[in-house]
This record gives C-alpha cells, structure tokens and sequence, in this order.
C-alpha cells in the first residue's frame, strides 16, 4: 500500500524511491572482501557481479548480496578542448552524436527460406578501442552545409576507467577491497545459511583470478551459534544442579533420576510445540526454556514428592496410597500451572523491539509450562507409582523432621501475632521503592558480541579520497590493538545508509575470541587511541553491531537523542549548536555529539540576465560546466552482459576553486568567453541541509550517559539544561533514544505486572473460594519484588526490560507455591480456609517449596554468573528471579499464612462488632 501511494509522488529526473520492511532481515549476517594489490574495486566488479554474486544468490535462504566499492568501470570520452575548437563544436553536440549512434534498433522482420530474420541496426561498437573508430557526422561542414563524418578519436580518446569516486571501501592489508555483504532471508536458519556460504564461499577462493583473495570480515553466525551453545551449557548445568538438590531432599538416587528423566521429555515435546508454531531454536526461545526449568522440575518434584510422602504397607499398599495422594495434588497442580501461564499471555501482544525480542520467549515459556503439567498427568505418576513399588527408603531425614517441627512452631507463633505482617510490609515496600530509585535503568542488557561499528565523521567538504584516508590510518591505529582481529571500512555510505555525505565513513571492527578484556573496554580504548590519531574528527561513535542494528529497528540511535523542531532550519542549526555547548559544559554526559547534517562546500553558479542574449538557457550553461568538471552521460556500451557506461569529458587542467569563475565557456557562436560574465560564482562553506521528522524540520544530537548512571538519571540532567535555554516558542524539544523506547517498554512491563497481580487476585480468591486468602497470596507474591530489585543493586546489574520480565517469572512461580498452601488448606478445610487449615497446610507443604525453591534458585545460578557471552542477555533475568524466589520462600511460607491470619481476625472482629 505504501509503495503504491509513493508511485504517485513526481520525483526529479534520476531520483528513485524505495521502500524497505524493517526488519532483522534487512541487515547483513555476512560480511566478505574481494581484495588484492594490483587490481582495483572498480575491475573487481565484473567478476564480482557475474561470478561471487550468482553463486551466493543460490545458497537456500540467502536474500540479497549487495557491494560496497567504487563502483562499475566506466568508458570515459576524453574530448580535447583544443580540437573541439578547431572543428567548432561543443561536447554537447558530442554527447547529441553518441546518443544517436547507441541502438541497437529494431529495423523490421524478414520472411524467407521458411524461417523469420529479425533485422536489427548496431552502430554502436562493444569496445573502447573501436569506439575510437567510430564515425560521427562532426566534421568539417561540406558544401550542402551539412558535416562531414569524423572519426571519435580525432576529438579524443576513448579508455575505460573506473567511475568519479562517490564511495570506496577498504579492509587492512590490502591496498583495494570490494566489501561484500550478504543478507538472509527472513526466517530463514542464519547457522544452516551461513555453514552453506561458508562452503560455497570455500569453493570460489578456488576459482578466483591472480592477484584476487576472498576473504571473510564479521559472520554472525558465529555469535549466535556460540550463544546457543552457552544457553544450552547453562541449561544443562542448571538442570544438574536441581538433581543434587532433589538428590539431597529425597534422600533417593532412583527418585531424584526419576525427577530428572521428566526434563529432557518435557524439553523434547517443547521443541516440537515450538517448530509446530513456526518458532525456531534461537537466544529468546532457547532462553525461554531455560527460565522454565524450574517449572519443569517444579512439577515433576511436587507429584513424586508428594507420591512417596510417608508410605507404609506392602507393595500394592504403598501403590494405592501414592496414587490417592498425587490424585490429590494434580487438580491442585493444574490450576497453579494455568494461573501461571496467564501471567505471561499479555507478553505476546507486546508491541516494538519489546515485543519482537520477548515474544518468542513468552510463548516458549507458557508452552513449556503446558508441556511440562502434561508431563505431570501423563508421565510423572507413572513414575512415582514405579517409585513407591520399590523398597521402601527414608524419605524424610530427622533433620527435616525437626527442622519442619520448628517451622510449625514458630509460624503458629507468627499467627498468633498477626500484627507482626504490618511492619514487614512496610519495610520490604520502602526497601523496594529505595532500590527502585537507586538502580540505573537501561533499555536493554549489556552483552559481548565481538564485533564493534565505528561510524566516523570527517571535516565537512572532505572528499571520498581524503576520508578513506583517514579511515586507512584508523585502521592501521585498530589493528595495533592486541584484542582486535581484523577491520574493514567504507566510506560515502554507513551500515545501514547505502549513501551518504563523502564525509562520512563506517569501521567495522571484529575481536578475537581469546581476548582477555570485554567488548566494551575496547571500545573504549578504541575510541581514545582515535581521537589521539586524528583529532580533526568531527564525530565518532563506537556500538556493537546488534545493538546498533536494533536501535535503528526501534527508531533510536543512541542512549539518548534530543529533538529540536522548528519552522527554520537555520534558527534549529543555531540553537542546536548553542545546546550541544551547555550539555557539554554541564559534565553530565560522557559525550555529546550534535548531528547536524550538512554537505559542503558548495560553489552555486547564478546564471547572469544577459545569458539569453548569448543564446544560451541555464541548462545548457550547466550542461557546459558538468562536460569540463563532471562528464556528460551519453549511452553505454555492450561487452557482453556487461553494460560500459560513456562519459563524455572535456579535458581541461581541474581549476582551483577560486578559478573557477575563469573557466572557459563556448558561445554558440563559437566564441570563448569565462564563465563569470555569464553567471554569478558564489562560494559556501558548510551547507546544512533540511532533514524532517512527520514533515517538520529538525535539529538533533546524541548523549551517552556518565559511567555508572542509567538513562532516567541521564534524562533528567538533559531536562534541566533544556529548561535553562529557554529557547523561543517556535523551537520545541523532545527527549528521545533508547531512553524512549526504555521508557515505553517500562510502561509496558508496569502494566503486564500490575494486571498480573489483579488477575491473580481475582483467580486467588476464586480458587480458595476465599478473598482474604486471595489477598493475602497476592500481597505475598507482589512482595517478592523487592528481593529482584536487590539481587540487581548488590551484582552492579542495570533494572532493564529482561529484569522486569524476571520479575513477572517470579510471581509466576511464586503462585505455585502460595495454591499449594491455601488450595491444601481448603482440602482440609472442606470448604474455604482456616486459620488451621493454613497452619497445617503450610508445615505439609514445607519440603515441597523448599525443594522447588531451592533447585529453581540454584538452577539459575549458570545463568546468573554468565556461562560464556551468550547468556550476557539472559543475566538479568535470572539474577532478578534468583533474588526474587530466596525472598519468595519466606513471603509464601511465613507472610502469606500470617497476613491471612490477620486478616482472618480483622474479619472476626467486624462480625462481632456488627
């Protein structure tokens, strides 16, 4: 639809329109170099385009195959300005001559010999060399007035060359690149994708011409390959470390393996729910899984537990009794299961970055949850009833009798002082909100990718050969870092811009994976050794290339932007440049960065009144100066499938900005005169050019927040030095970034939490056939939060987007355990709960949540301390949920029975008093 309405849209001659779907796709996974010592980017092309390109296009799942260089040779026209004269022509007439010699023409069909001829006129010959052959009605005038025909070499010389250098690339070590990026299809498996051009790639190395390498610069592949391979470590240690802790509560080999053979069951029947949805095995999915491990032991421990609790008799007597005992638990189970998978349902309507990175660990999450309940009806009592058949084994030591004794002593003695809950609640939300406050805040974790962009900016009206200089000498400063395995750099465009001002260049840094520091030190020192090489730069930025590529799918390109919008671009230049002073003499930011764009400089041609008495319009004025400074497009050759453009030079001594206005211009009546009697010659320095955000001018800038302070506190510093500009009521600021997007996720996740929380306590209170137990399981579970907030604080972990979702994994869990109370205590009870029934419930339910608790924290502890860089993402997560679940454990087995008890008495009280 979008397309359809630019389609209507009037563009100027040689403009084009695109439109592109922002998606992960869009940008390459794969990034090569065809490079060598004697043979340029331009020559390059040709095999580029009818060798490498074919090739890759045919691997299953690539996309597109796109090149960044100087671009297609070209056949350059030199017309000689002397004989131009003696023949008295112009190089438009030139340029009206080849244009009329291009063909081929259709010239008709012949029927003869019972077959068909199509007839086609070709004047225009394949080769440069012939082209100098050619003969164009350009010479001398005959007596009927009409020229005679000249061959193109007496004007001048036809030779093939490489294109006006627009844009250009580079890889360290080699004095010409031809950068090559591939991208995947979407959807498609990247790994699988990248293994095939890895092969493929092997191949053509074979293949390729003298003087030519292939060589790799970055594959991502790489990266998520490797963080799938930390999860699954993760994973699998997690898993172990529940086995030692159901080992050490049952006390029995046969019933911890028992437990453990659930996992990989439930796993297997996750994964193939996941491929029936059309989700694949990536970070989040994968990530997913591994939060849900608790809950796939959860069950698994609840159902044995519970199954070989006290057993007596013989054989078929201790069978009977596990069986009415897990038939008691399962309904229990099931409603715990569904009430969980409802907290994580609004997380698949998350919209934006959110939404595209944790909706597929959401929906992993609940299809785990759902698989591993089934497990529990299906599998699990078949294994506990195999349990209970063996020989009979201790399963509760004395020092768990004693220590469920004591917990029963002291919880009555808790009950019997209710009002001992208040100033809990009290402290734990104050510690909560000061946490809250204290913690920096981000958008998303920090992770180690390897690979590092470093878009850079030279002065304004640099040329594209004085900034691929520069770009080579940062290269060479990169390479001397001991951490750095090898660069590549293009410049006229960036990583995601296919052009740009030739200013402009992009570095693209990839590490070694036996580094002793992290990505971000080397950023940093990177950054520094930069500035000391070249300290003309205008601007630098250094991101990791996921990051950078998901704040450009997000809108935001930078911790924070500043938005200037106004009516006048010159008044937004200039209070732009007024602002960036105050944020940079403010010491609040670690860097600013006003990115204003501008091209320059900029020599502007007014054509004079007097032009038209020449005979001449402006736009054969400007078509003059282009054929002497630029090259006039006049056709193409054919050699092959290999289309030649012509550009028709007139050569001439390149002038010197200030000469310009003595260039030597043709009238049409031959005589020569310099271009400044025909037009005004202005010179401009640097040129700010208009860029609109919803049709409105604006001026921005970039902020990096100080170390160790988050994106609100570094929001809150840029408001107040807005505050103090107090710019006119035609300027006004908005505060963007990844700073808005954390800000709306943050918004997001508070609603998720707090709808969360309601619709457990309505669900609480419909299952317990009780409101106060319902308030007092939900007051439990929200006051488990401020154990993740301070898990966070004491590991130096920003509060982010995966933390909040940690903490909405341990209200799930933490519901589990408050059912298994209060639905116990309604069992006994016959009807809705007592005082009692709590009581009991809770010292019966004590080694069940202490089991699940204990293996679901310690479960999460590879997560936690960070298996590899792949679970850099996932860390918050579990440290949130691990500091979320050890204060669960006392909010479900000591707050909620005592906060139900007060409000039992409360109750009480009101009846007697009515």
């Amino acid at each position: 639809m979008l397309q359809a309405r630019l389609a209507h849209i009037a563009l100027p001659p040689g403009a084009t329109m695109s439109v592109h779907l922002m998606t992960p796709n869009v940008y390459p996974f794969a990034e090569y170099a065809l490079v060598s010592n004697q043979i340029d980017s331009s020559a390059l092309m040709p095999y580029f385009a009818f060798h490498v390109r074919p090739a890759l296009l045919g691997i299953a799942g690539v996309y597109r195959v796109t090149w960044t260089g100087r671009g297609w040779p070209e056949v350059h026209v030199l017309l000689d300005a002397r004989r131009l004269a003696e023949h008295d022509l112009t190089a438009a007439q030139v340029v009206s001559a080849l244009q009329a010699a291009q063909g081929p023409y259709f010239s008709g069909v012949l029927q003869a010999y019972n077959q068909q001829f199509v007839v086609a006129t070709t004047p225009r010959p394949a080769t440069a060399a012939a082209l100098e052959q050619l003969m164009l009605p350009l010479g001398p005038v005959g007596a009927d007035g009409s020229r005679m025909p000249i061959a193109l070499g007496a004007l001048g010389t036809a030779t093939l060359a490489p294109p006006p250098l627009q844009r250009d690339a580079a890889v360290a070590g080699w004095r010409h690149a031809l950068v090559v990026d591939i991208q995947a299809q979407a959807g498609a498996n990247e790994v699988a994708v990248a293994h095939a051009l890895r092969m493929r790639i092997a191949t053509l190395r074979t293949q390729l011409p003298a003087g030519v390498k292939l060589v790799r610069i970055y594959d991502l592949s790489g990266l998520i390959s490797g963080s799938l391979r930390d999860v699954w470590i993760a994973l699998g240690l997690g898993s172990v470390i529940a086995l030692l802790v159901v080992l050490l509560f049952l006390g029995r080999v046969d019933g911890a393996l028992a437990v453990m053979t659930v996992v990989p069951l439930s796993l297997a029947a996750a994964f193939l729910a996941l491929h029936a949805l059309g989700y694949g095995l990536n970070i989040m999915t994968l990530g997913g899984l591994a939060a849900a491990i608790g809950a796939l032991v959860d069950h698994a421990i609840v159902v044995i537990e519970r199954g070989l609790h006290d057993l007596s008799g013989a054989r078929e007597q201790r069978r009977a009794q596990a069986l009415t005992r897990i038939g008691e638990i399962l309904p229990i189970m099931s409603m715990a299961t569904l009430t969980s998978c409802l907290v994580f349902v609004p997380l698949i309507f998350l919209a934006g970055t959110l939404g595209l990175l944790f909706r597929s660990m959401a929906v992993a999450i609940v299809i785990a949850l759902l698989v591993s309940q089934l497990m529990a009806l299906l599998v699990t009592p078949v294994l506990a009833l195999w349990l209970a058949g063996r020989v009979r084994a201790p399963v509760a030591s004395r020092r768990q009798q004693r220590a469920q004794r004591r917990y029963g002593r002291w919880l009555v003695a808790g009950m019997r002082r209710a009002w001992l809950a208040i100033p809990v609640v009290l402290v734990l939300g104050a510690l909560g909100w000061v946490t809250l406050r204290a913690l920096p805040t981000a958008f998303l974790p920090r992770w180690d990718e390897g690979v590092i962009s470093m878009p850079f900016r030279t002065q304004v009206g640099s040329s594209v050969a004085e900034t691929t200089a520069v770009g080579r000498e940062l290269l060479h400063v990169a390479l001397r870092n001991p951490a750095v395995a090898r660069a590549s750099l293009v410049v006229g465009r960036g990583f995601s811009n296919a052009y740009a001002t030739p200013n402009k260049g992009a570095l693209a840094i990839v590490l070694k994976t036996n580094r002793s520091v992290g990505t971000r030190t080397v950023m940093q020192q990177l950054t520094v050794a930069f500035h000391q090489a070249v300290p003309s730069l205008l601007a630098l930025n250094a991101t990791q290339v996921m990051v950078n590529r998901l704040g450009d799918l997000s809108g935001a390109h930078a911790p924070l932007e500043i938005y200037l919008f106004g009516s006048d671009p010159a008044l937004l230049h200039a209070a732009g440049e007024r602002l960036a002073l105050a944020l940079q003499h403010s010491g609040a930011f670690s860097s600013v960065m006003f990115k204003s764009p501008s091209a320059g400089p900029e020599i502007a041609l007014t054509p004079r009144a007097q032009v038209s008495l020449y005979g001449l319009t402006p736009l054969m004025l400007s078509q003059q100066v282009e054929a002497r400074l630029w090259g006039r497009t006049a056709g193409m050759l054919l050699h092959g499938e290999q289309i030649l453009p012509l550009r028709v030079l007139v050569t001439t001594p390149t002038p010197a900005p200030g000469a310009v206005a003595a260039l030597p211009l043709r009238l049409p009546d031959g005589e020569q005169v310099p271009l400044d009697q025909l037009a005004r010659v202005r010179m401009r320095g640097v040129v700010p050019y208009v860029t609109h955000q919803n049709l409105v001018p604006y001026a921005y800038m970039w902020l990096r927040p100080r170390a160790g302070e988050g994106l609100a506190q570094a929001a809150a510093h840029a408001r107040a030095v807005l505050a103090a500009m107090h710019f006119p009521a035609s300027i006004s600021s908005v505060i963007g970034g990844y700073y808005q997007q954390q800000a709306r996720s943050f918004r997001q996740m508070a609603i998720i939490l707090a709808a969360a929380l309601g619709a457990l306590l309505v669900l609480l209170g419909l299952q317990f056939s009780s409101q106060r137990a319902g308030i007092a399981a939900m007051l439990a579970i929200a006051l488990a939060a401020p154990g993740a907030l301070l898990a966070l604080w004491l590991m130096h972990i920003d509060l982010d987007s995966t933390a909040f979702l940690g903490m909405l994994l341990v209200f799930a869990i933490a519901v589990n355990n408050v059912i298994l109370i209060f639905a116990r205590a309604r069992q006994l009870s016959g009807g809705a709960p007592r005082v009692a029934t709590v009581a009991l419930a809770a010292r019966q339910r004590l080694r069940p949540i202490l089991m699940t608790m204990l293996a679901d924290v310690l479960g999460f502890l590879p997560l936690a301390i960070g298996i590899g860089r792949g679970t850099d993402l996932l860390r918050p997560l579990a440290v949130a949920v691990m500091g979320g679940l050890l204060l669960s454990i006392l909010m479900s087995l000591g707050l909620a029975p005592i906060l139900f008890s007060a409000l039992a008495r409360h109750g009480r009280r009101l009846r007697v008093a009515s």
